[in-house]
């Protein structure tokens, strides 16, 4: 993930949504936000878990009040805030998640991120954090929340925004396309340059949870090595496969081009 941002602000940058698209269509029906909780409870990870994950960014926010979770989900991050007395409050759209919060004794409400923000005062509140938001807005949404974000924090306020990169493969593959309410990747260095003409000073993106080495693509043959070399060496290996009738070529090429035969 990444985050970024300030405003004349300390600050480093799931909304709960803008105007209209499918996560809306999931989480104001009672039994499609039901069904979409549980799709959280299968592949967002245990709530432990997440729990875990998200510590880190509770020192962004020590001595701060009036925090806004975004998209707080099922309260993960809001336990967290309470557990080292920090006052905090939580919106998201989707009914089950906020009925889950409030039965945890979280301060929750249904709510939509811009309209949310809207009825603000400015400079109301002390931190905002949103954790795998922005990649369910629409682009005039996320801009639309940003600016409201920076005008509705305080001088020096804290704003965190955690989303899946896309430049991953992994992270795009295993985790972006899955969630079907997704409306755009966002890139890291997309989000910062928002942040920045959205009035925060300060960003900073900070890569977490790294794909191991062992599991990264490796670059065949390296400097002042022969490449060519390499592809003899693969040669025997396809020859044992076109004889074994299983031609990568037949399932790789375009249906009806064999020119690679």
């Amino acid at each position: 993930g990444a985050a970024a941002g300030a405003n004349g602000r300390r600050v480093r940058g799931r909304a709960g949504g803008g105007s209209g698209g499918p996560q809306q269509m999931l989480a104001q029906d009672p039994l499609r936000s039901h069904q979409y909780a549980g799709f959280e409870d299968a592949y967002r990870g245990a709530e432990d878990d997440i729990r875990e994950g998200l510590r880190e960014y509770v020192g962004r926010f020590a001595g701060a009040s009036d925090v806004l979770d975004v998209g707080c989900g099922r309260g993960e991050f809001l336990e967290l805030l309470r557990d080292h007395g920090i006052g905090a409050r939580g919106i998201d759209l989707n009914v089950e998640m906020v009925a889950r919060c409030r039965a945890k004794g979280l301060d929750v409400v249904a709510a939509d991120a811009l309209s949310y923000l809207a009825q603000l005062p400015d400079a109301s509140l002390g931190g905002l954090v949103a954790t795998q938001v922005v990649e369910h807005l629409q682009p005039d949404d996320l801009m639309r929340f940003l600016e409201l974000a920076a005008r509705r924090l305080r001088p020096g306020a804290a704003i965190v925004l955690e989303t899946i990169n896309p430049a991953c493969w992994s992270a795009f593959f295993e985790s972006y396309i899955r969630d079907l309410t997704h409306v755009r990747p966002v890139h890291p260095d997309t989000l910062r340059y928002l942040l920045v003409a959205s009035g925060f000073a300060e960003t900073e993106i900070v890569w977490r949870s790294p794909y191991p080495d062992e599991g990264k693509l490796q670059r065949v043959g390296g400097a002042g090595q022969d490449v060519g070399k390499a592809r003899q060496e693969a040669r025997p290996l396809g020859r044992q496969l076109r004889q074994a009738g299983d031609d990568p070529a037949d399932r790789l090429s375009v249906p009806g081009d064999r020119s690679r035969r």
